[in-house]
């Protein structure tokens, strides 16, 4: 008897996320959308693909300042502070996402 109760409140609660067009609703969905992410085990593939995509990013970024790179007489610490740091600062969010991410999947284990 509770457990057709629960498959009902269940599929109740997932016919009212599918509805979506109220900002509380949209907000809830993607808020347990991260919050899934964040509470999952990473398997090979997952793991693979987060690896790829660090490693794309790290390369677009080198490429970019590589690019990019200041030319003079200026001292090599100007140059590299100058070249790196408006995409550090740029970028700082997504590596700071990815570290509290993989943070987050390690103390879950």
């Amino acid at each position: 008897m509770g457990r057709g109760r629960k498959n009902d409140e269940w599929m109740r609660d997932v016919a009212e996320r599918q509805r979506n067009f109220v900002f509380p609703h949209t907000t809830r969905n993607l808020g347990e959308f991260w919050r899934g992410v964040r509470n999952q085990k990473l398997n090979l593939p997952q793991s693979v693909g987060l690896l790829i995509l660090i490693v794309f990013y790290i390369v677009l970024i080198v490429g970019l300042v590589a690019q990019n790179w200041p030319t003079g007489p200026a001292s090599v610490w100007q140059k590299i502070f100058y070249g790196y740091c408006p995409y550090l600062l740029l970028s700082a969010p997504l590596i700071l996402f990815f570290l509290l991410l993989h943070w987050r999947m390690r103390s879950t284990k």
